[in-house]
């Protein structure tokens, strides 16, 4: 069972490691036309595989077009639109962190699943205390049995506090940290941070509880 999990866990890094190959590929061209042999001297930390891999992707979406020869890949206009947007949304927030997440669940039943993560999404794009440049909710797909989703998203905060509660509220499975490089932490934040934690912890252990009660009174009425 663990090493299902692991291997989930790691196809979900992986995809969440393309997207954000994309993203630089996307501010590259966004720069000049670039060929394919360009960008895999630009991004050397990346394979060609992936790198083909995100360049097919990206045409397949229409976010990019092929043109002369030999070929260079051109960002298309609407996308070229997309990043300035981006650019003047990275200049107007003031938070210090900012973050790519993956928020994955799964169950039983499809239509719950889709309903719930979208009540999930919504949350997170309308509470005041996080700042969202974009964000995707994947199609659903079957794994071991039952139905499974995630949403990717890129979210800035203002501290320490509100990231491990962005963690902690909003179930996050997988975090990137995009800035800041070194963080100062002023004693209330880490306070406040480590309280969160105390209270994550806290309401595990009750849990655990409730469910050994549980079993032990279902046990006794088995008998």
């Amino acid at each position: 069972m663990a090493e299902e999990i692991s291997f989930k866990e790691q196809e979900i890094k992986k995809e969440n490691n393309l997207k954000n190959l994309r993203d630089l590929i996307a501010k590259s061209l966004h720069k000049s036309p670039k060929t394919d042999d360009d960008l895999k001297k630009e991004f050397s930390n990346a394979s060609y595989e992936e790198i083909l891999t995100v360049l097919k992707n990206m045409l397949s979406l229409k976010l990019i077009k092929k043109e002369g020869f030999p070929v260079k890949y051109h960002l298309s206009d609407e996308i070229k639109k997309t990043l300035e947007r981006r650019k003047e949304l990275s200049e107007n927030d003031k938070n210090l962190i900012r973050v790519s997440i993956i928020i994955e669940s799964k169950s039983d039943d499809k239509t719950v699943l889709r309903e719930a993560m979208e009540k999930i999404l919504k949350s997170l794009k309308e509470d005041s205390a996080y700042f969202v440049y974009d964000s995707t909710l994947a199609d659903i797909v079957v794994h071991d049995d039952l139905f499974s989703t995630y949403i990717s998203a890129e979210v800035s905060c203002a501290d320490l506090f509100h990231l491990f509660r962005l963690i902690y509220y909003y179930g996050v499975t997988a975090i990137d940290v995009i800035k800041p490089e070194k963080l100062n932490v002023g004693i209330s934040d880490l306070q406040n941070s480590l309280q969160t934690i105390v209270d994550m912890v806290h309401g595990y252990a009750g849990m655990i509880y409730d469910l050994k009660k549980k079993n032990e009174m279902l046990s006794k009425k088995l008998k």
